[in-house]
């Protein structure tokens, strides 16, 4: 077969709040561009304090004319709009699959296929896994917050909690095929929710654009002791547990200073910053930033990244941007991100909620320039080495190929 056809199903896309959308978006960006890919995925309107909008991007500047986006419903949420758009894709992908003659459908998230059990499609598909309600749920009880300081989506799964997990089991009692982002997940799956004889999961890295990720360059400049966190500002990010550390890395570093970039209500963290005494001279909420550029300039500046997860956030992409630029990371030492971070090597993992542990580690590197520059230099070597999104990608089409070849041979 020399030509596909591929429809994914993008519960996010354009703009990329999390790493389920960076996952697709750059999959989609780097597949061949002999291969007509459509992408299903919501309008997103603005959220609140972050005025995230699917408007506010121009698709060609990031894709071919290979690619086709369908944009079926509206999204003015990070919770609600999953049931919209269930419904939506209930109607529309059934008659794109026919009417496209569709050679393969990508499900982005195995939550985003759950009504289009009840439709045949006429086509394979496949589906990645990215986190489970389950795991979800235990990063968010681990985060030491209370249940009013939590970011929506999260209330939202812990509150819908019993009809969500026995969703996702009637999902995974299917035999499919599905993709993990790393082995700890598909362990994960195998021990605990996919029960068929021989299921068929593939591990396929999450992986990132080494290109566009990468380090300064020589005589670039470098903002002395910034600690930078990317990702959605929710609890089971371990925002809270960077934010109870901060006064102590602040002890030893006093011009220490912390950025925080992403989607999410910053007022419980600033609560909590004024309670322990910081001020805004040494800390700032960005939201969110429309451009990955910006986001690489601050990878490359920072002196620390920081990813303190609570307990269940299987691989998280963040960690691989910061490690492609260059940036020396401190992380958790949870579910796979050992799959990517040698301890010492090319980052620093310390245990999940233990804010002595990571103070220990952003202090270590801020006060050692040799040590930042050498584990930086190996989670480059790292990401080029295991986690390229062009080598990734073409993995995940000769997987398609399979799965086409066997689907038409019966």
């Amino acid at each position: 077969m020399d030509t596909l056809k591929i429809c994914v199903i993008a519960p996010e896309f354009l703009p990329v709040l999390g790493g389920v959308g960076s996952y697709l978006i750059e999959l989609v960006r780097h597949l061949p561009k002999e291969i007509e890919v459509h992408v299903v995925t919501p309008m997103r309107e603005g959220i609140g304090q972050n005025k995230a909008r699917t408007a506010d991007y121009d698709f060609s500047e990031y894709f071919g004319p290979n690619v086709h986006p369908h944009y079926v419903c509206k999204a003015t949420d990070t919770f609600m709009f999953n049931g919209y758009f269930q419904f939506a894709c209930l109607k529309y992908v059934p008659k794109l699959v026919k009417e496209e003659n569709i050679d393969i459908v990508h499900f982005g998230h195995h939550m985003s296929g759950l009504l289009l059990e009840f439709r045949g499609l006429n086509a394979p598909s496949i589906t990645t896994v990215h986190t489970t309600i389950q795991g979800q749920l235990e990063g968010t009880r681990t985060s030491g917050m209370r249940l009013s300081e939590l970011g929506f989506s999260e209330k939202a799964v812990y509150l819908t909690y019993p009809f969500l997990r026995a969703a996702e089991a009637i999902y995974f009692a299917r035999a499919r095929y599905y993709i993990t982002v790393s082995e700890w997940m598909k362990r994960e799956l195998l021990r605990r929710h996919l029960k068929m004889k021989n299921p068929h999961v593939s591990v396929i890295h999450n992986s990132v654009d080494t290109q566009k990720f990468s380090p300064r360059l020589e005589g670039q400049s470098v903002k002395d002791n910034l600690v930078l966190f990317t990702g959605r500002i929710i609890a089971g990010k371990g925002v809270g547990h960077l934010v109870e550390a901060m006064p102590y890395v602040l002890k030893e570093y006093p011009d220490a200073f912390f950025a925080f970039i992403g989607a999410g209500d910053f007022a419980p963290y600033r609560k909590r910053l004024k309670n322990l005494g910081v001020t805004e001279e040494n800390f700032q909420f960005l939201g969110y930033l429309k451009h990955s550029d910006d986001l690489v300039k601050y990878y490359r500046s920072c002196s620390v990244y920081a990813a303190p997860t609570t307990l269940s956030e299987n691989f998280p992409i963040r960690i691989l941007e910061a490690m492609a630029c260059g940036a020396p990371s401190v992380a958790s030492n949870v579910c796979a991100i050992p799959e990517a971070i040698n301890d010492g090597v090319n980052g620093i993992l310390v245990s999940p909620g233990s804010v002595r542990e990571l103070t220990d580690a952003i202090c270590s590197l801020l006060g050692d320039s040799n040590l930042r520059k050498r584990i930086g230099e190996r989670a480059r070597e790292t990401i080029l080495r295991k986690f390229d999104c062009t080598a990734n990608t073409l993995r995940t089409v000769e997987l398609y190929r399979r799965i086409i070849e066997t689907y038409s041979t019966g």
